[in-house]
């Protein structure tokens, strides 16, 4: 009687080992190969009192950490240009991390080049040096350059559209630089690494990127990956000093190619004074 039990507890243990493989298996393959591939579009309404009401629906479009050559080929470039092409921003931002091998850069520059020529915004496409771009500067640099992207490297440009109110867009790469004062204008501040925000003042909007949401997120507790930069601020949103901070989620992988409860993401934002 005792050695049936034995059999029988013996047994249930294989059978829940089996589905714990499985489960584990699966699991794998998800964050692997499933969850990696393909991307969402957040459509984000940001409603700032202070924006003039010339700008009311206006469309930024916001993409960041591409990591291209890890799990973003040409095939993924070119359907994330298609719809944000499709999305017809207005401006469009990058806020860095194009690539993050050297090798890849030098054998995929002029395919790159090619699909971010091919990005189509009504008014401008802005950029910032993510930290993995300072690896390969020049050749990013080249990149922006021939793909009609400004560089917004410790300064700012002034939007106007059809009004003599402007939206200001500043760009901060460094880590040393403070806040730039703008003459009190709309300010959208563009970082690289989001906690870099204690560096920043007297902005209605900050976009950033780098955490990549924490690529593993655990249901009910967000990303759980956190590294330099992005160790304070690591999901979609925080208010900070009253100044809305958004995050991109990014659409590559860093240092592991798996993404968990994280799929690739492009947002949009339309912003509203109401």
């Amino acid at each position: 009687m005792v050695d049936k039990k034995v059999k029988i507890k013996a047994r249930r243990s294989v059978v829940l080992l089996f589905w714990l493989v499985l489960f584990i298996l699966i699991l794998f393959i998800y964050a692997r190969y499933i969850n990696t591939h393909g991307f969402v579009v957040n459509e984000i309404a940001i409603i700032d009192k202070s924006l003039d009401d010339s700008y009311n629906g206006f469309k930024i479009v916001h993409f960041s950490d591409i990591h291209f050559g890890r799990t973003i080929f040409e095939e993924d470039l070119k359907n994330i240009v298609d719809e944000i092409n499709l999305l017809k921003p207005d401006v469009i931002v990058f806020t860095g991390d194009l690539f993050d091998d050297k090798n890849i850069v030098e054998k995929n520059e002029d395919l790159v080049m090619k699909y971010f020529k091919k990005l189509e915004a009504r008014l401008f496409k802005f950029a910032i040096i993510g930290d993995y771009d300072k690896k390969y500067l020049d050749s990013y640099e080249k990149i922006l350059d021939n793909s009609d992207f400004i560089l917004l490297d410790n300064n700012f440009k002034l939007v106007y559209d059809d009004c003599s109110y402007p939206i200001n867009f500043v760009g901060l790469s460094d880590t040393k630089i403070d806040n730039l004062d703008n003459n009190n204008y709309f300010t959208i501040t563009l970082l690289h690494q989001p906690d870099l925000v204690k560096n920043v003042s007297n902005s209605n909007i900050i976009l950033a990127g780098h955490s990549l949401g924490g690529q593993i997120k655990i249901p009910f507790l967000g990303g759980i990956i956190k590294k330099d930069g992005a160790n304070n601020y690591i999901n979609e949103y925080y208010n900070v000093d009253k100044q809305k901070l958004y995050i991109s989620n990014g659409l590559g992988t860093e240092n592991f190619s798996f993404r968990l409860f994280n799929k690739p993401s492009i947002n949009l934002y339309r912003l509203y004074n109401y």
